[in-house]
């Protein structure tokens, strides 16, 4: 959940092993790993917006390090993403067939 919204649901070794929502990804990437040796953990930049004062679109773009356009004016439904469902613009057919072309054409 982020700001009292489900970000992500589905079978639990799913959502924590191949997270499908950018906050997801950011919080399972958080989790220190014993077997390597760090200085400092990683952190989701920014932080959660005041229940009061979500913004537009996506209560997550502002964090966010995928966030385009559509994230700032429409808020996303659960879509289906794999094995998960997740509250992301990026699970949107439309979308993902346009991100797919842009990186074959880099």
């Amino acid at each position: 959940m982020y700001a009292g919204r489900i970000a992500e649901i589905g079978p639990v070794h799913e959502v924590i092993n191949h997270s499908s929502h950018p906050y997801t990804a950011g919080l399972m990437a958080a989790i220190p790993d014993i077997t390597i040796d760090r200085e400092r953990l990683n952190q989701i930049d920014g932080a959660m917006p005041r229940l009061n004062a979500i913004p537009a679109g996506c209560a997550y773009n502002p964090r966010c390090p995928r966030v385009f356009d559509r994230c700032l004016v429409e808020r996303p439904d659960l879509l289906d993403a794999g094995a998960t469902r997740a509250a992301c613009w990026l699970h949107d057919a439309s979308i993902a067939a346009r991100l797919d072309l842009a990186k074959a054409t880099t």
